[in-house]
Order: C-alpha cells, then structure tokens, then sequence
C-alpha cells in the first residue's frame, strides 16, 4: 500500500502574488510538522509556491529530508490575473465571497481553466504515487489541488467541494491492485492537540 498525504499550506499574508506565510502560518506550520514528523514518512513534496515551501520547511527540519518541488502541486493563482487573497479575507461584497457564501466554488474563479486545472491534479498525484510504491509520502500543497482531485478521484460533479483547514491532511490510498482509496479528509487535530509521544517525551 502507498500512502499519499495531502497536506494545505498554512495561512499566507493577503494580497499579493506568490505570497508567504503569515505569523499564524508559520505556527500552523510548526504545530503540523511536529505532528507529522512521527508519520515515518519517506520522501517529502512540495508546490513551487513560497506559501508551501514555507510550510514544508518545519517538516524539513525535523525530518532530515528534502522536500522535492513538483510544479504540478501549484495553485490557481498562476493561472488568472488577480493576486491570491485567502478566501476568509475577501471583502464581504467582492462577487467571489458572495459565490463562495452561496456555494458557487467554481465562480471564486471564473477565467480558470478547470478541464486543464483537473488534469494537472490528477498527474501530480500520480506521478508522486508512481514514484514511491509501498511508502508514505507528504505532499504539502494547496486547498484547490486538494479539492480538485479528492473530487475526481471520489467522481464528484464538482471541484471545490469542501474547504479545507490551513495545515490539514488529507490521506489517500493506493492499494496493491492500484486501486484508490480516501482514507480520510480535512485532519486538523494538530492545530489544537498534541500526539501522546509527545507528551510523554515532555514530561520525562
């Protein structure tokens, strides 16, 4: 079996283009990496984008790993004309709040290019599963990839389906007979929790 973990960026600054983690980020980051450092992961990856190479770095850190760079992993953002805005961000009457209050996720960004967007997805996934048969990997990318995929993979008719939590992971399964199973969605226990070995490991 190979394990794919789908991991979110943490929160970015607002406004700009290829922005980096914001202070709140950078703790959602830390907390995330302390988590998964217990995971045993073999092989880290990462979108190109400053947000998620922020993100991975914790978890570069405390692995000894280096996180490989897949330009499949990237966002949207690249692919439209505005600057990134975390969603909870947007003003109150920008028309892409309203689409997302109204459940309307695909007009959060009309001028996408969803068909090429999906396959792009679809191939990163793939190409991180293909490369390592029987390990766990980490992923860390963004909430639209995350989305777009899991919604594929599930046969869902749409592609912004849910949203997912700064830092949260998602897992996905590859069975022996190449089969693709969703383990599990939107994990962020690590925001609010620590795991029991590090506990014990503090109070010695």
């Amino acid at each position: 079996m190979t394990e794919l973990l789908l991991v979110r960026h943490g929160l970015p600054m607002a406004g700009v283009f290829d922005p980096g983690l914001s202070p709140e980020g950078t703790a959602q980051a830390e907390r995330a990496a302390a988590w998964l450092a217990h995971e045993h992961l073999d092989a880290l990856y990462s979108s190109p984008f400053r947000r998620a190479r922020e993100t991975v770095a914790p978890l570069e850190r405390l692995t000894g790993m280096t996180a490989t760079v897949l330009d499949d992993l990237r966002e949207w953002d690249t692919d439209v004309s505005h600057p990134y805005t975390p969603p909870e961000q947007i003003q109150r009457d920008d028309p892409r709040s309203v689409a997302l209050s109204e459940g309307r996720y695909e007009d959060f960004v009309p001028d996408l290019d969803w068909d090429a967007f999906r396959a792009r997805a679809v191939r990163a996934t793939a190409t991180i599963l293909d490369a390592h048969p029987g390990e766990r990997v980490a992923a860390v990318c963004h909430g639209g990839i995350i989305n777009t995929y899991l919604a594929t993979m599930l046969g869902l008719p749409t592609m912004f389906w849910f949203h997912p939590g700064y830092t949260s992971v998602s897992r996905v399964r590859r069975m022996p007979g190449g089969r693709l199973v969703l383990h599990s969605v939107n994990e962020t226990a690590h925001l609010i929790a620590e795991r029991a070995v590090d506990a014990a490991a503090g109070s010695l």
